[in-house]
């Protein structure tokens, strides 16, 4: 299923400036290559998910990620500009921040297809690695389990 990237209106201003001053008789050596640079940055990405794993497109490259490698994925590190970002953590400590339109929709593509991944809430935790606690009470009781 492909899912696309949300549009980054820091980058789209950005273009707009920098063709702006290539109109108004900028030095084009200056301004030429940081609007090349920013048309390829607003590039729009585009995430599908393939049998073999979730395959990341953008201007220049083709990254797929296998499903077996990806380790974590869940809420990136909010910022301004991009406050719903997925980070999707794989590999001995790679990891990617994706800015999908649909962050849940991504998400939840992504719970069905990594099946050694399990949903909590707006996670993905390896299997695993799942902890369950059970607290005591002072008289001997254990939450939810009875009397010992």
């Amino acid at each position: 299923m492909a899912h696309k990237s949300r549009i980054d209106w820091c980058i789209l201003a950005s273009i707009a400036l920098a063709i702006a001053a290539t109109v108004m008789r900028a030095t084009c050596w200056i301004a030429g290559p940081v609007l090349l640079i920013l048309l390829l940055c607003a590039y729009p990405q585009t995430y599908q998910t393939t049998e073999q794993g979730l395959v990341v497109r953008d201007a220049l490259t083709s990254r797929l990620i296998p499903y077996e490698q990806i380790t974590w994925a869940g809420p990136g590190t909010p910022s301004i500009f991009w406050p719903k970002r997925l980070r999707v953590e794989y590999g001995m400590g790679s990891n990617l921040e994706l800015t999908p339109a649909d962050r849940d929709a991504l998400l939840a593509d992504l719970a069905t297809r990594a099946t050694h991944l399990a949903r909590r809430g707006n996670q993905l935790l390896p299997k695993d690695r799942q902890v369950e606690y059970c607290f005591r009470r002072a008289g001997g009781f254990r939450i939810g389990m009875g009397r010992e």
